[in-house]
């Protein structure tokens, strides 16, 4: 980061970071340490991070998570970003105008929260970060938003942040179990065979 940071100062003299004011780096600060202690009661919960797969439909804007002995969880979902592990780059859910507008409220929220503080990394649209960063990101969006969750899913070397309401963990044999459909959504993610 620290290079990348060189090369831009050398490439324009008048290049420097957003300074952020102290009071927005302790909102940012609180909400992420927030979204770690979440992140801690819902592997206790409902088995967070444990999950043998995921999958997302996005018309609907429903995130199935599949678990070991044919649990599922279901929760509606807004796309915060996608992280590039390849590029170290995000880009925000509000530029990306191949998603429903739907599933671009909560980001929207982070911009403008952005533009209001100052902070220009909320409102430009593709950032140059660490996966560190990425995660602030979407926990300012979460504690902006009021989302239940904060998830990242991984399909190939992209991670798709997502905030998500309560999340409904079923089983095969419940009357309600929202796994199943006829349609086959766009993002997917199981142990073996990742797909965009």
């Amino acid at each position: 980061m620290s290079r990348i940071l060189h090369f831009l100062r050398n490439l324009l003299p008048g290049f420097k970071p957003a300074e952020v004011s102290p009071q927005t780096q302790t909102f940012i600060n609180h909400a992420h340490e927030e979204m770690l202690n979440q992140h801690q009661e819902h592997a206790a919960n409902w088995k967070y991070g444990k999950e043998k797969g995921w999958s997302a439909d996005l018309e609907a804007g429903i995130i199935v998570f599949q678990f070991a002995g044919d649990k599922t969880g279901t929760s509606h979902f807004q796309t915060v970003g996608i992280y590039d592990e390849a590029s170290q780059s995000f880009t925000w859910a509000w530029a990306q105008r191949s998603l429903p507008s739907s599933l671009r409220n909560h980001a929207t929220m982070a911009k403008h929260w952005g533009q209001a503080q100052g902070h220009r990394a909320y409102s430009t649209s593709n950032i140059v970060c660490s996966m560190d960063d990425a995660w602030k990101f979407a926990a300012v969006t979460q504690k902006l938003a009021g989302a239940h969750s904060v998830y990242r899913g991984r399909v190939g070397n992209r991670y798709i942040f997502m905030t998500t309401e309560e999340i409904h963990i079923n089983d095969a044999t419940s009357p309600m179990n929202t796994a199943s459909s006829d349609k086959s959504p766009a993002w997917s993610k199981g142990r073996h065979r990742p797909r965009w």
